[in-house]
């Protein structure tokens, strides 16, 4: 008696592997949009610091105020002489300064500023940015 052994995969076999690779592209999918999502939202903070600290940089370089705008509504800021970045919609961001300042947080040609903080938040995660008005020093933290 002569026993055959039968090489390779079985179509329902095959079809399970490719189901299975499918299902994995999927949640890595999601998982890598979710990540960049966030990365962006990380990156915007961190673009917010910087123009705050620019500002503070220019002011006291030109020896003229300068002021980084914020519009609330559409959702954006800018420094001096810089274009307007946009924070995402996911994002929520409440600014607290001077009456003087209106929109903004205003810096001085002796490094001072108009003083103030904004609170940024973002699912369960907050941030908040202070402004000191004596020094101008900014400062970043994630806040509970």
């Amino acid at each position: 008696m002569v026993v055959r052994s039968r090489r390779g995969f079985t179509l329902i076999e095959l079809l399970v592997v490719i189901a299975l690779i499918g299902v994995a592209m999927v949640a890595m999918s999601i998982g890598i949009s979710q990540g960049l999502q966030a990365a962006r939202e990380r990156q915007t903070l961190r673009d917010m610091v910087y123009a705050l600290r620019q500002t503070r940089t220019h002011a006291v370089l030109s020896q003229a105020p300068a002021v980084l705008r914020f519009d609330m509504r559409q959702r954006w800021f800018q420094a001096p002489d810089q274009p307007r970045r946009f924070w995402p919609a996911s994002m929520a961001v409440d600014l607290t300064t001077a009456a003087q300042a209106g929109s903004g947080l205003a810096f001085y040609p002796d490094g001072s500023s108009s003083g103030g903080h904004l609170s940024v938040a973002r699912g369960g995660q907050r941030w908040r940015i202070d402004v000191g008005w004596l020094t101008g020093n900014v400062r970043w933290q994630i806040t509970p």
